[in-house]
C-alpha cells in the first residue's frame, strides 16, 4: 500500500510452484534406518510402545528404544507413529538424512479433564485456561451417532515449555490452503480426545462445532497477531492443515473447529530443507549430537546427528 506505483513490489517476486498433490513436495521414496525413544512427560521410558513407520513396525524395550532398518519412507519426508494405551497418539516427522535417523517421542497420558452428556451444550475448561465447548452431538468412528456420556481428554502444548517438540505431533510442517508447503511458528496447541462410556473414539457429528480457547505464554503476547490461523494435524499423513483462523481475546486465541485432533495457532513461513554434518578438528564424524538452530523471529527446533555426523530438517 506504501508503493507509488501499482505493482512495482511483486515484479522480483518468483512465483511459486505449487505441485498438484501435496506428497509432490516429499520426493521419491527411499529405505532409511530409524533409531528412537519413547518416554512419558517426566522424562521415563515407555516399554511396549507400537512404532509404526510405513508397512514397519516394532515395538519399545523396557529402554523405551526401539529400532527399525529399511523402512521406506521419502527424501524429504518421513513419518513416525507411536502408539499405547493409556496414551494419547504420538508422532515424529523428519527430513532423513543418510545414516541412521533418531527421535524422541515424548507420549502424552490420557487425562480425562471433564465428562460431558451428548444432548446436552456444555464446556470443559482445564486448569490452565484452554476449554472446549461442545453442542452434545458426537458420532461414533463408523459416522453412528454416538448417545451417553462423552470423556474429554485436553492437553494444552505451550510453546514456552522446552519439552513441546517431544510432545507435538509430526513437526511444524504444513500444507496451507493453496496447497502449498509451509513451516509454521506456533503460539499454543491444543490435544483433544473424545471417548464414549466403552472406551470407544468419537468425533463432533456432521455439521456440529466447537469452539475452543488456547492460551498464550506472556513471552509470545508481543508477536501474537490479532488473528492467526489455524492449523489440524492430520494423523494419517504426518503434518498439519490450515482450516480456519482463531481471534485473540484478553491471552486467550479463540476459534471453532468442525473437527478433533490436535490444533495449532501459528504463524506460516516458506520452508527450505537444511543439512548440516558435525565434525571434530581432525574431520572425524561426531555422532549423537544434539544440534539446535534458533531464528529470532520462529524460535529453536533441534535434532541428533547420525553416525555420520549428519542431521537434517525444515527450517
Amino acid at each position: 500500500s506504501c508503493e507509488k506505483d501499482d505493482g512495482n513490489s511483486t515484479i522480483n517476486d518468483p512465483q511459486e510452484n505449487v505441485p498438484d498433490t501435496f506428497s509432490e513436495y516429499f520426493g521419491s521414496e527411499i529405505s532409511r534406518n530409524f533409531l528412537g525413544t519413547v518416554i512419558d512427560k517426566n522424562h521415563n521410558p515407555i516399554e511396549g510402545a507400537t512404532i509404526t513407520i510405513g508397512s514397519e513396525t516394532a515395538m519399545t524395550d523396557n529402554n523405551g528404544v526401539f529400532i527399525i532398518n529399511d523402512a521406506t519412507i521419502h527424501q524429504r519426508f518421513g513419518y513416525v507413529k507411536a502408539e499405547k494405551a493409556g496414551y494419547i497418539h504420538g508422532s515424529r516427522s523428519i527430513v532423513p538424512s543418510n545414516g541412521t535417523n533418531k527421535v524422541t517421542i515424548m507420549l502424552l497420558e490420557e487425562t480425562i479433564v471433564g465428562t460431558v452428556a451428548s444432548g446436552s451444550s456444555e464446556t470443559v475448561t482445564s486448569a490452565d485456561g484452554s476449554s472446549v465447548s461442545f453442542d452434545g452431538n458426537f458420532i461414533k468412528e463408523d459416522g453412528t451417532a454416538y448417545s451417553g456420556s462423552v470423556d474429554v481428554i485436553i492437553h494444552h502444548l505451550d510453546p514456552a515449555d522446552e519439552d513441546m517438540p517431544m510432545q507435538m505431533p509430526g513437526m511444524l510442517y504444513a500444507q496451507n490452503e493453496g496447497g502449498a508447503e509451509r513451516m509454521l511458528q506456533t503460539l499454543g496447541m491444543l490435544a483433544v480426545e473424545l471417548r464414549g462410556s466403552g472406551g470407544e473414539d468419537l468425533n463432533l457429528a456432521e455439521g456440529s462445532t466447537s469452539e475452543i480457547k488456547i492460551p498464550v505464554d506472556a513471552s509470545l503476547m508481543s508477536i501474537a497477531p490479532t488473528t492467526i490461523p489455524l492449523w489440524y494435524f492430520d494423523e494419517a499423513n504426518g503434518y498439519w492443515k490450515e482450516e480456519g483462523q482463531a481471534t485473540l481475546e484478553g491471552n486467550m486465541y479463540v476459534g471453532t473447529v468442525s473437527h478433533f485432533s490436535f490444533w495449532n495457532c501459528d504463524i506460516p513461513a516458506e520452508a527450505i530443507t537444511f543439512c548440516l554434518t558435525a565434525t571434530d578438528g581432525d574431520n572425524m564424524a561426531l555422532a549423537n549430537m544434539a544440534v539446535s538452530i534458533t531464528s529470532t523471529t520462529f524460535g529453536t527446533t533441534y535434532g541428533y546427528t547420525n553416525e555420520n555426523g549428519e542431521v537434517c530438517g525444515y527450517v
